[in-house]
């Protein structure tokens, strides 16, 4: 809990706007996609407004990053208290969840009022929503122990995390939709369980029809939950070795 409260509190410490920054990153983002997606390349949404699509996505996907990159460089942010005591090792990435759990919840609320803002509404759809959200961040905390556990010996896995998330984005149908993706592409898309995980988000949010294939909802909660037993494993095998070559 202290190591959450601190995480939070550092990150928006010496700033002017302070927790602004909290929901301008994923509005600005959204303002962006529209402008690229929406009005330049007019990607079809199924009649959504673009910025409540694009946001809709967001939502998932800052989820899952924001998590991943908090875990990931984790270890390394508390060197000085690994090295000074003991304690189980795994509460320095989960800690870094809480500032990840609030800024979700603020977007949350933002989402919320667009669809009342755009007259979009809500569904029963919207009570499946903590289903892929707990996805999201269930494969980032599997792929997070992973990334900060063999950071700690090699430092360059924090600049493959940044180069990988960034190419992630685009190859997960965030700021698109699955149908905007050339038919021969769209299995293959599916193997990333980001896909699912977004398009079930939006889904959720926006209401329409499913256009998810069964078998790609079982392949996303089997990777996912498969991604945290591996974490697990691999986190709890190199924890003995942290505070010696940290």
């Amino acid at each position: 809990m202290l190591l959450g409260r601190r995480d939070v509190t550092v990150k928006y410490r010496q700033t002017v706007l302070g927790s602004f920054w909290i929901f301008s990153g994923p509005l600005v983002s959204a303002g962006l996609f529209s402008f690229v997606f929406g009005q330049v390349a007019q990607l079809p949404t199924g009649g959504v407004p673009y910025f409540a699509f694009s946001y809709a996505g967001l939502l998932a996907w800052n989820l899952f990053s924001n998590a991943l990159s908090g875990m990931s460089t984790s270890l390394n942010s508390n060197a000085g208290l690994i090295t000074k005591i003991y304690f189980p090792r795994l509460v320095v990435p989960l800690s870094t969840l809480a500032s990840t759990f609030i800024n979700t919840g603020i977007s949350l609320v933002i989402m919320l009022i667009l669809l009342v803002a755009y007259g979009i509404g809500f569904s029963l759809q919207l009570l499946l929503l903590p289903f892929w959200l707990l996805l999201a961040l269930v494969l980032a905390i599997g792929i997070g122990l992973v990334l900060t556990a063999f950071a700690v010996s090699y430092r360059d896995v924090n600049y493959i995390t940044t180069v990988f998330t960034s190419l992630l984005l685009y190859l997960s149908p965030v700021a698109y939709s699955l149908d905007a993706v050339p038919a021969n592409l769209r299995t293959a898309y599916l193997f990333n369980p980001l896909t699912t995980i977004v398009e079930g988000c939006r889904w959720s949010l926006l209401g329409g029809a499913a256009n998810l294939p069964a078998w790609a909802i079982v392949y996303t909660v089997v990777v996912t939950f498969a991604s945290v037993t591996v974490g697990l494993a691999i986190f709890a095998r190199r924890e003995s070795s942290f505070a010696d070559v940290i």
